[in-house]
């Protein structure tokens, strides 16, 4: 049996998820370089070791189909934070800041795997996936290692042009939902949007609230810097 949301459950995964990331980000910072660079490494690996245990136990179950590659935006996140870890530049620290971390943190927030029973396998891979991927953001945030440019915000819209429209075609081709971008999943506020807005308005509701999120994660970012010049 799952659990509904903001249940016990589900409320004591997000006190886990910011216990974790609290306590994690605060022996990072007061790490040195190398140390830093350990915990980058082994935040990206933990990644991928859940993502290829899940691959297996889906092959082992004989439950693998259409929906299991890694295809919503935070799997792909997973694959930005490799990028980031052997490459770090502007473009995987735009991508972390405005998609991987704000998708995260909404995923943990109305998890789309409620059904899954319980401590099951898929059930703690889920949570701990998310958790490292908001843990590897929040933790370059805190030091100051993502080098954030409003402007280059454009290499956010550039990766959602290539990738949405590909996701979509796939969703449609094989019925699955990756990103959300056919239907929404119910009692979310993904949900609220499509009932609000219905089928034909979904999507570009879904921009619109991008956009405004980016306008909050910027806005600091933009005042800090003005703050400064003077």
């Amino acid at each position: 049996m799952g659990f509904t949301l903001f249940d016990r459950v589900h409320v004591s995964w997000l006190v886990f998820v910011i216990i974790a990331v609290v306590a994690i980000t605060v022996m990072y910072k007061r790490g040195n370089l190398a140390n830093e660079r350990r915990l980058q490494m082994a935040v990206w690996i933990g990644l991928l070791v859940l993502e290829v245990g899940k691959q297996l136990y889906l092959l082992i179950t004989h439950e693998y189909d259409y929906w299991s590659p890694p295809l919503h935006l935070c799997g792909l996140g997973m694959f930005v934070i490799g990028w980031h870890v052997w490459k770090p530049n502007r473009t995987t620290a735009t991508i972390l800041y405005s998609l991987t971390l704000p998708g995260a943190a909404i995923a943990l927030l109305f998890p789309g795997w409620a059904n899954e029973p319980v401590g099951s396998f898929l059930h703690i891979h889920s949570f701990l996936f998310h958790l490292l991927l908001v843990l590897y953001v929040v933790m370059l945030l805190v030091t100051r290692q993502l080098e954030l440019v409003t402007k280059d915000l454009w290499k956010a819209v550039l990766f959602l042009m290539i990738f949405v429209p590909l996701i979509y075609i796939y969703n449609q081709a094989f019925q699955t939902n990756f990103m959300f971008l056919n239907r929404p999943v119910k009692g979310t506020p993904l949900q609220w949007l499509y009932d609000a807005f219905g089928a034909s308005g979904y999507l570009v509701s879904l921009a619109v609230v991008l956009f405004i999120l980016w306008v909050v994660l910027y806005w600091p970012i933009e005042r800090s810097k003005r703050h400064v010049s003077k």
